[in-house]
């Protein structure tokens, strides 16, 4: 069982790295597109304005957050943030089953087959505890619960 835990953490961990590379990188993106000129913004993409184009500005505005999918948890179970954090979110299923990153009042359901991991941002626009589900498991007692506070 110890080496299970130990394997587990140590995916964790290379997550964690890879999760942190992405923000950088994407936000390296976001500074280096500033620097070249235009000044149209694409319609998908709506990131955070930077105050200044520094690495450690941009470091800081986004933290990084792992989101495990297990048979049949999500961890962590409680997630904390205040209004206007955003959040670069590395999601990923560890389990056997396909299960869902679902958060109604947030507009977010995402569906992950088993092993797949997923990367996006999330902002926090609103104040209140948010429910956080896999709809196929809810049942089973897959849930979490997001509270972000002004």
């Amino acid at each position: 069982m110890r080496g299970r835990a130990d394997a587990l953490e140590a995916k964790r961990a290379c997550l964690r790295r890879v999760a942190a590379i992405s923000v950088a990188l994407a936000l390296l993106g976001i500074i280096g597109s500033g620097a070249c000129g235009g000044d149209e913004q694409s319609p998908e993409i709506q990131g955070p304005t930077l105050p200044s184009a520094t690495p450690e500005t941009a470091a800081a505005t986004a933290e990084s957050l792992l989101i495990e999918l297990d048979d049949f948890y999500i961890d962590p179970k409680e997630i904390q943030g205040t209004v206007g954090q955003t959040y670069a979110v590395t999601a990923f299923s560890e389990g056997q089953q396909t299960h869902t990153l679902t958060i109604d009042a947030l507009g977010i359901d995402r569906e992950f087959a088993p092993s797949e991991t997923q990367e996006f941002s999330l902002t926090l626009k609103k104040a209140g505890e948010f429910k956080v589900y896999c709809r196929f498991h809810r049942a089973q007692g897959m849930t979490a619960v997001l509270r972000v506070s002004e």
